[in-house]
């Protein structure tokens, strides 16, 4: 092997309840999770030691999410780190669109590749869980689950084919810091991940409103204005519903037909910090 190349998409949630926060301070969620077509980029190539770069050749910090993910997987099958990896991002950072997820996933079936490792997803989700908790729906085989507990328990469902408007503001929102939102004033939202992947496959535009909604978006929003702004942009151009992703600050439009969702990029694009239109994607990680 000279180079493995491995790409890793984002994701988006079409819908989040926080159901409670679990002694360990923890979060017990419920999401419908898809991944979608923006991708970062992994390179693999054999070296006597490991190190992560980004394409200029500086070196990141046991902190990122691929060294936590190779880690752990060296430790678990007792296998040597000789690699070094590459990390392009595209994918932009506290957005709600996982990015830091999806490349730690990815490191983890990259090398269970690399060194024929003959392990199930399933088995790869444990330590997956460990990484983030995001990591292990990027591991699940049809690219879109319905996602409970603290991100460890996956239901594979398959999504029609979808377009969407991904839309980010300039201001952001760290993750630890919308949790501690949530738990100073518990925002609790009514919604149903398998009703709503069902009302997708049918086409029931109010039922999909009725049912993209997250708990975080409430709290968010009252902070930073632009979110509710790109979403009734959102809503006014002909998304079928508009909902923030993850902790934010990234609003989605979902959108039956792709040239709905190019026109309405167009009329976003101006106001967002970062845009992009995407689809619904059967797999989050891709090796070539």
């Amino acid at each position: 092997m000279r180079v493995l190349l491995v790409r890793c998409a984002a994701k988006v949630n079409l819908c989040l309840q926080i159901v409670n926060r679990r002694p360990d301070g923890y979060h017990n969620l419920r999401s419908l999770m898809t991944a979608v077509s923006v991708w970062d980029e992994l390179q693999f190539r054999p070296a006597e030691t490991f190190q992560v770069t980004d394409p200029f050749g500086f070196l990141l910090d046991e902190n990122n999410t691929v060294w936590k993910a190779a880690r752990l997987l060296a430790e678990a099958a007792s296998k040597p780190l000789g690699f070094t990896v590459t990390l392009t991002k595209c994918i932009p950072e506290r957005a709600g669109l996982g990015g830091g997820s999806s490349d730690g996933a990815a490191t983890l079936l990259a090398l269970r590749r690399l060194w024929r490792l003959r392990w199930s997803w399933q088995k790869l989700v444990p330590l997956a869980a460990k990484v983030g908790a995001d990591v292990p729906f990027f591991l699940c085989p049809t690219g879109a689950a319905v996602v409970e507990g603290i991100g460890e328990r996956l239901t594979p469902v398959q999504l029609p084919q979808l377009w969407f408007v991904l839309a980010k503001p300039s201001e952001e929102m760290p993750t630890q810091k919308a949790f501690a939102l949530w738990d100073a004033h518990p925002v609790q939202v009514l919604t149903d991940p398998t009703a709503l992947a069902k009302a997708l496959w049918r086409r029931e535009a109010k039922k999909i409103r009725s049912l993209a909604v997250n708990a975080f978006e409430p709290l968010i929003a009252a902070r930073i204005p632009a979110v509710t702004e790109l979403k009734q942009h959102l809503l006014a151009a002909g998304a079928v519903a508009a909902v923030m992703t993850g902790s934010g600050t990234a609003v989605v439009g979902i959108f039956f037909e792709r040239i709905q969702a190019m026109q309405a990029l167009e009329k976003v694009r101006p106001l967002a910090a970062w845009s992009r239109l995407a689809r619904t994607i059967r797999r989050s990680i891709r090796m070539g």
